[in-house]
């Protein structure tokens, strides 16, 4: 009897496993003042000549003091007219606030003032959506509101209802690349604004805090930004059937003894499959070198095609079947958590990446202009990446977050190269989607 079993989780499971004063100095009014009157007794002792000699004399001494002890910097008191400048700043006197600094405390009060942050999401959890909401509010003292929908079409419609009645509601969106960038979706309806003017501190800012030092805004006009990293794995071997390096290439499923022992995730739908097919056309190979991949492993390799995420996982966990290509990898992650026999093929030709459902987005006009401001700065630092990452249960883009507790496999390998989903490409997916229902249906003939 075997000593792993299965949970279902239907929200889906994670990834994871003073400077002193100057001394007084005597002030020169007591000399000035002794001076005085020695010359009142002198001149009443003799005659008016000698007087005035010697009234000459001492002022004259008295003069020359007084340009001895300036030199020597000892005037001081009421008793000295002549005015001197200001003095010169102290060294280790504090300089003035950043710009950042000042504009970061006026969102601030802003954002406490307008007390709020609303998002829409779509595939983002429970247990994440409530770990922001609690963190942020300790933090900042602002609210985190959310609005679930489970897909990404239902935001465009929540959002354009609200905008025919002229109502600004929304802050922030979070959801998958597609949603924000796809055909017909947020942004080519006009429904995305700039994020960029809202980036303010220097720790987001900063290139060198990002995964190949460079800020990760998804599409070219600098609207969407992407957290976390997904990276594909699609090919799931029975450990107990097939020895670790026995396969290490896409193609080395087509080998007579893997005949009638593999699965594939259907590729006609959205999914696994279809990722798994664009990547193949895409970025390996091209389309013709697919379709005769595709009509080897179905008619030469008897390839079961499926589309329950689940069930596929499960068949090669139980043996069922020996390879199982395109899984649905946290149902797969959590098999492996639970001690099921699979592993991944980590194969030599590299393979697609993507953010996953972990992207922001902000309206043209969100409701609350401050809140968000200081809600997405703080986001994206390491604290509130910290937190994303972990409940969200994808490795963060930010290389200073901690992985600990993700499956080796989830993460980018040494010198592993990542072919990253782009605007391009997803404007490409509908005609791949047609493609690969075409290449499917030639090769069941």
């Amino acid at each position: 009897m075997r000593r792993w079993r299965t949970m279902k989780d239907e929200n889906g499971p994670s990834l994871r496993t003073k400077r002193s004063n100057p001394p007084d100095i005597q002030s020169t009014g007591g000399l000035l003042r002794f001076a005085r009157n020695d010359i009142s007794e002198k001149c009443a002792t003799y005659s008016k000549g000698d007087k005035l000699k010697k009234l000459q004399s001492s002022v004259m001494f008295l003069a020359l003091s007084g340009l001895i002890l300036v030199a020597c910097g000892q005037v001081a008191g009421p008793s000295v007219t002549t005015q001197s400048k200001p003095p010169a700043a102290a060294t280790n006197a504090p300089s003035p606030r950043a710009d950042w600094e000042q504009k970061w405390e006026t969102a601030l009060a802003g954002g406490k003032k307008e007390g709020s942050v609303r998002m829409y999401t779509s595939g983002w959890p429970p247990e994440l959506r409530v770990a922001l909401t609690r963190a942020f509010k300790d933090k900042h003292g602002i609210d985190l509101e959310f609005t679930p929908v489970t897909r990404g079409e239902e935001i465009i419609t929540r959002v354009e209802a609200e905008n025919r009645a002229n109502l600004q509601l929304v802050d922030v969106f979070g959801a998958g690349t597609t949603t924000l960038l796809g055909v017909g979706m947020l942004k080519q309806k006009g429904l995305l604004g700039p994020v960029e003017p809202f980036l303010m501190l220097t720790e987001v800012l900063d290139p060198k805090a990002w995964s190949g030092e460079k800020f990760p805004f998804v599409d070219k006009d600098r609207l969407v930004v992407g957290m976390s990293i997904s990276v594909g794995r699609y090919l799931l071997y029975n450990t107990e059937s097939i020895r670790e390096g026995e396969i290490t290439a896409f193609k080395d499923v087509l080998k007579p003894q893997y005949r009638g022992k593999i699965t594939l995730n259907d590729p006609t739908v959205s999914g696994p499959g279809q990722a798994f097919i664009n990547h193949l056309i895409l970025d390996l190979w091209n389309f013709e070198e697919v379709n005769e991949f595709l009509k080897r492993l179905i008619k030469q390799q008897e390839a079961v095609i499926l589309r329950d995420n689940r069930i596929l996982v499960e068949s090669v966990a139980r043996g069922k079947f020996s390879i199982g290509l395109a899984p649905h990898q946290p149902t797969a992650a959590e098999f492996i958590n639970l001690g099921a026999p699979i592993k991944f093929v980590v194969g030599k030709e590299g393979t697609f990446a993507s953010y996953g459902s972990g992207n922001i987005g902000v309206p043209a006009r969100p409701a609350h202009p401050a809140a968000t401001r200081v809600f997405i700065n703080w986001l994206l630092s390491r604290e509130g990446q910290t937190i994303f990452s972990r409940q969200f249960g994808l490795p963060s883009i930010r290389p200073d977050v901690p992985t600990d507790g993700f499956l080796p496999v989830y993460l980018q390998q040494p010198g592993e190269r990542l072919f990253w989903l782009t605007e391009e490409r997803i404007s490409l997916m509908d005609d791949w989607l047609r493609m690969s229902k075409k290449v499917i249906e030639d090769a069941a003939k």
